[in-house]
């Protein structure tokens, strides 16, 4: 074969090393791809919500099971949130946080899309990053609701999705949402040395390795702006109106302060809540006093960016 012809075949796709060995975080991951938690009761949408239909949403690694929760009699004017799950990029379950889709479709008359993204360890960076991007564009585009107005959510790795999101849109030059709200958001992958004022927190060192290992196991690319959006020189530019919602006691906290004090420095107009006395999983947890308060901070949130697309 010439030179010429050399030159001009497509080089191969790179492949990605393996995972260190760890037998325990190994059986960690099998595990927690395969854990089904639901919130307390008291949460979950009341017995005359409408049931969640299912679909199937196309995306670059393949097609996705959404649910999609609709008002009673909706038609197809209403706003859409785009909701992501959290799970330590592992868990698989979108179905865990139908009490925010519930209370956002109860109390804003929108329709909500939780989208079953992939997770480890069957995928790894940046699978869940694009596959979601893909969802929020045929979101945009689709029939059913209202694509240009569209708000974006998620809980802990599901919160680093959205920022992720608005990421690409920013970059693709594509319309931005309304809004975003982040619960207790993860934005930096690199770090394993988060502590907290509780002696066992639910995001604890051992937790922090385990999902670098799982989902971020090439370390130099863990500083990439997508893999840790703290990292983003422009991220402001990304961002819309933006609530941050965390808990006192959560080793991510400060990094929810943090992106709070980032975003109003480059002019993104900002609400941050930090719940006294709660850690990282006080949305799926007996607190219900603070996960219902949180749950009407986001929604008034929402209401506003709505409004204010209005007006």
């Amino acid at each position: 074969m010439s030179e010429e012809n050399q030159s001009s075949q497509p080089s191969p796709r790179r492949r990605p090393p393996r995972r260190p060995v760890r037998p325990v975080f190994w059986v960690l991951a099998q595990v927690g791809s395969r854990v089904r938690v639901k919130a307390p009761a008291a949460l979950r949408p009341g017995p005359a919500a409408p049931p969640p239909e299912t679909i199937r949403i196309p995306t670059r690694h393949g097609a996705l099971r959404a649910l999609v929760h609709r008002p009673a009699g909706a038609g197809r004017a209403t706003p859409v949130v785009v909701h992501l799950h959290g799970g330590g990029f592992v868990n698989r379950y979108p179905e865990q946080d139908s009490h925010i889709a519930g209370h956002l479709v109860t109390e804003l008359g929108v329709t909500v899309v939780l989208p079953d993204y992939d997770t480890a360890p069957r995928v790894r960076y940046p699978v869940a990053e694009e596959e979601v991007f893909d969802v929020v564009r045929w979101v945009q585009q689709a029939d059913g609701w209202d694509g240009a107005r569209l708000l974006l959510s998620g809980v802990s790795a599901g919160a680093k999705l959205a920022v992720n999101a608005c990421q690409h849109l920013r970059d693709t030059g594509g319309p931005g949402a309304l809004g975003v709200g982040l619960f207790v958001p993860v934005l930096d992958v690199t770090r394993t040395d988060r502590t907290s004022v509780i002696p066992r927190p639910a995001i604890g060192p051992f937790v922090q390795r385990f999902v670098g290992w799982s989902y971020f196991p090439e370390v130099a690319r863990q500083r990439e702006p997508l893999a840790s959006p703290c990292r983003d020189p422009h991220l402001a530019r990304a961002m819309p109106p933006t609530v941050i919602l965390t808990g006192e006691q959560d080793t991510l906290a400060p990094e929810g302060a943090e992106l709070a004090r980032t975003l109003r420095a480059g002019g993104v107009h900002v609400v941050h809540r930090e719940y006294p006395g709660v850690d990282h999983d006080f949305m799926a947890t007996a607190r219900v006093d603070t996960a219902r308060a949180a749950l009407a901070e986001l929604a008034a949130f929402f209401a506003a960016r709505l409004d204010a697309a209005t007006g």
